[in-house]
């Protein structure tokens, strides 16, 4: 059809019809045509693969410099104490947990322990070429801040939080997306908490505390942080939690080190529970109130907990090599 439209257009100038000198131009012009009437509905539906991939990186370009109009804050250095929990005394909760089942897991085999309990961490799948992983990002959500990688895109039901660090393993910012309003409304710079005030200087390089999880609540962030060494690389200075106010970028308490180096945490009524745990040291749950950060109840678990997840009124914690099941009763 293309090759009969293109002869069919061009018979139209036969040089016998019309003097030489005068065939030439409307030859050309209508040739013209013909290559634009072929051409022109591939390139836009769909785009040819060059115009695409132009498009495309444009776009990206569009979104990655949403961020730069953000104003960062560089947040002040935090407390660093050194006095990890030891034994603690059990106080007042209102929520306690209560085992229901403990099983051995196959160390591996995360991706099944989700499946199983259908259970789910409110986020994204962040693109790692490094691991052939595609992800599953909106249009809208940066794949890089400057010289930075997305790391970690947590989804809540009014705001996306979303982890940039200079590797897979880092995470130094955090930018703020408003999904009701549709754009990035707040971007915080985590560089002071990265390392303490001293360690020694052959670990340097193993000890950058990491922005690991973010929990928002009345305008208030509570974060984690931690490395994934031993704690004595850092001189016992690691797995902090953090409450900072919105308001004014201030620190209303921070925890005791060595409480929380697990993927993640979360927070029932005022009590948080997060966990610590590595190898050849202590591991638990931790049951910490939201209003000051002080323990108030610590549960000794066989490895090191990763993942912490309520369902229902039970809650789920994958450790190492061991899965549990509690019950939640609130008071």
């Amino acid at each position: 059809m293309r090759k009969y439209l293109t002869a069919k257009l061009l018979k139209v100038t036969e040089p016998n019809l019309l003097p030489k000198k005068a065939a030439i131009a409307p030859r050309l012009f209508i040739s013209l045509i013909a290559f634009i009437a072929i051409y022109s509905a591939p390139i836009f539906n769909p785009p040819h693969p060059l115009f695409r991939s132009l498009f495309l990186k444009d776009n990206l370009a569009v979104v990655n410099n949403a961020l730069n109009n953000v104003e960062l804050i560089k947040l002040p250095t935090p407390p660093f104490e050194r006095d990890s929990p030891g034994e603690v005394n059990v106080r007042y909760s209102p929520v306690n947990l209560n085992v229901v089942s403990v099983e051995g897991n196959n160390i591996t085999d995360d991706l099944a322990w989700f499946a199983n309990n259908n259970l789910s961490l409110p986020t994204y799948q962040v693109p790692n070429p490094n691991r052939n992983i595609a992800g599953n990002l909106p249009d809208y959500i940066p794949q890089t801040f400057n010289d930075n990688v997305l790391v970690k895109a947590i989804r809540y039901p009014t705001k996306e939080y979303l982890i940039y660090g200079n590797n897979y393993g880092d995470g130094k910012y955090l930018f703020i997306y408003d999904l009701k309003k549709r754009q990035f409304t707040a971007g915080y710079d985590f560089g002071n908490y990265l390392l303490p005030p001293d360690y020694p200087v052959s670990d340097g390089d193993f000890i950058d505390q990491s922005l690991t999880w973010i929990v928002p609540e009345d305008n208030i962030l509570y974060v984690s942080h931690r490395h994934r060494t031993y704690a004595e690389s850092s001189q016992g200075m690691n797995g902090y939690l953090t409450a900072i106010d919105l308001n004014t970028n201030n620190i209303l308490w921070r925890s005791k080190p060595l409480v929380c180096n697990a993927e993640n945490f979360v927070i029932i009524d005022r009590v948080i529970i997060c966990g610590y745990g590595f190898t050849a040291e202590p591991d638990y749950l931790y049951l910490i109130d939201k209003q000051n950060g002080e323990i108030l109840q610590q549960i000794n678990v066989k490895t090191a907990p990763d993942y912490i997840i309520p369902k229902d009124n039970k809650l789920f914690v994958r450790t190492y090599d061991t899965n549990y099941v509690f019950e939640i009763q609130q008071k």
